[in-house]
């Protein structure tokens, strides 16, 4: 009898289509609640051209004199986007509690295996196994660091210290770094610098973290064997530094979406989507904004990627949003 102008942007349903016409023949589902349905709200999904959207429905009954059933109000609103966050912040507790595990459960097994008394380790064993105790404590403590950032960007707390800086010196140092860490499964990492410095205004420490998380993606998702190419170039009045890999590239459809929170891309054919916080390219991202840059990604699936950012040159004068 009903059908006003919300629900047709909703169900993307016109009300001349819906009028005089039963709820369960509009939407291809029923709405009515049965005899054990609790009252209150309730969830219920429906499909709105090719995809499944996520509906919070109440329902109030009309009755006649006679307290007979004689209609139904539906009430409802779209909590689709809702929904997807609530969703990314699950698999975000559940992916964080998965990468905090296997660091704290190698650092507990070297532990409690240099603590036996009924065994006499050597020198050498003890060093090893201290270094893998280093290691997975580096590791752990990284986890820990990006999530207090994130809780800092939402907080509006995170702090930049902004002064010159030199990109190529920060860029070699990551790379030489992921030479002797993450080139065991014969990754090649290649150089692109000019000769002379290139000075931004940045955090020295924030861009290492930068530079520091594409190189390690760029490796995370690229063959054994492949190539990562760094480079950095001047741009006008800014630097621009690209990270560039030979994997597995990103479907055009999630580009868009891969510097959000808890946004993991998918993968063709490799469990690396449930690895990870999901936190990484958004720190990136705010970071950047903070220092007056910005950073893009291009990437055809099958064919790698590369993740561009841009700071500006040392000097530059501040330009305010409103000029």
């Amino acid at each position: 009898m009903l059908w006003n102008a919300a629900a047709e942007r909703m169900t993307g349903v016109p009300a001349e289509d819906a009028l005089q016409r039963t709820p369960s023949e509009v939407l291809q589902r029923e709405l009515e609640s049965g005899a054990d349905t609790p009252a209150g709200e309730r969830l219920v999904s429906i499909r709105r051209g090719g995809e499944e959207i996520w509906l919070s429905l109440t329902e109030a009954f009309m009755r006649d004199p006679a307290g007979v059933v004689a209609g139904r109000i539906f009430a409802f609103r779209d909590i689709s986007a809702e929904r997807v966050v609530e969703q990314m912040k699950s698999e975000f507790v559940s992916n964080v509690s998965r990468e905090l595990r296997s660091p704290l459960t190698s650092i507990y097994g070297f532990a409690e295996t240099l603590l036996r008394d009924d065994v006499l380790f050597g020198d050498e064993e003890r060093a090893t196994f201290l270094g893998y105790i280093a290691a997975e404590a580096g590791r752990l403590t990284a986890i820990v660091d990006r999530l207090l950032a994130v809780a800092r960007l939402d907080s509006g707390d995170l702090q930049v210290q902004l002064a010159p800086t030199d990109v190529r010196a920060i860029v070699s140092e990551v790379v030489a770094a992921a030479k002797q860490s993450l080139g065991r499964d014969g990754h090649v990492f290649v150089l692109d610098l000019p000769a002379e410095p290139l000075h931004v205004e940045a955090d020295r420490e924030k861009l290492r973290q930068i530079v520091t998380d594409l190189v390690e993606n760029a490796v995370k998702y690229s063959p054994q064997g492949g190539t990562i190419t760094v480079a950095a170039r001047l741009r006008d009045d800014a630097v621009e530094v690209s990270v560039d890999d030979e994997g597995i590239g990103i479907p055009e459809s999630e580009q868009g979406r891969i510097f959000a929170k808890f946004y993991r891309a998918e993968t063709s054919g490799r469990d690396l989507a449930s690895t990870g916080t999901g936190l990484g390219l958004f720190i990136a991202k705010e970071l950047l904004a903070a220092m007056r840059g910005r950073i893009w990604v291009r990437s055809r699936e099958g064919q790698g990627s590369s993740f561009v950012f841009t700071l500006p040159l040392s000097g530059q004068p501040v330009v305010s949003e409103r000029e």
